[in-house]
């Protein structure tokens, strides 16, 4: 969930939930969802506020991860320890606003098109693209094809995805919504490092070490 890319000039706000569903053979079910609450303000620097196992955002996340690309830092605090990570990175190249979405057909995938439509509570649209991906019989000693589908909703003004939809037999359906999504700059106070932290050092993220 870390951002690959940085967007400048674009600010906005909103609440991410993602869903998994899960059938086994004996018709028990598994739902396991995940929130996080995003930030981007007009320079790029990012915020993400996680609570895990939840279909929502709580109060008191149980993670936060703060980002500002032009200082090449990144903060991962640990909110019920009271402490924070601090890594030092190469801020990845400024993103290009999108120019659409050019399906890419094969004998086994083929994507199609689904327009555009509006995005709940903002003046903004969404580009639809549907891929559906074939997998021969025989190939993982299936008995018949097996089909996966994955539909995916982006926003070339914001360059984010804002819905998606990926349904694989072998492993359920996992779904994404952004939602109460704001276009207005987030305030500056969000980029910064909390206070009253403690810096942990050792292994990070990964097995990066802190310095």
């Amino acid at each position: 969930m870390l951002p690959a890319k940085v967007v400048t000039n674009a600010p906005y706000s909103g609440v991410g939930v993602t869903t998994s569903n899960r059938t086994l053979a004996d018709g028990n079910t598994i739902t396991e969802s995940r929130c996080v609450k995003f930030y981007r303000d007009s320079t790029g620097r990012t915020r993400q506020e996680e609570t895990p196992n939840s279909a929502t955002c709580a109060a008191t996340p149980a993670a936060i991860v703060i980002t500002d690309p032009a200082a090449g830092v990144r903060y991962f605090v640990n909110t019920k320890a009271g402490t924070y990570r601090q890594m030092t990175f190469h801020a990845p190249p400024e993103a290009t606003p999108a120019t659409g979405h050019h399906p890419r057909n094969s004998t086994d995938q083929v994507e199609t098109s689904l327009g555009t439509q509006p995005i709940t509570g903002t003046s903004l649209n969404a580009e639809g693209t549907q891929t559906v991906r074939t997998i021969p019989a025989g190939q993982f000693g299936n008995a018949q094809p097996i089909t996966i589908n994955t539909i995916r909703w982006y926003s070339p003004d914001l360059q984010v995805v804002v819905q998606t939809s990926h349904t694989d037999p072998r492993n359920g359906t996992v779904t994404y919504q952004l939602s109460d999504i704001s276009t207005a700059e987030p305030a500056a106070s969000l980029f910064q490092l909390p206070s009253g932290l403690t810096l942990e050092k050792g292994p990070g993220p990964r097995g990066r070490r802190a310095p």
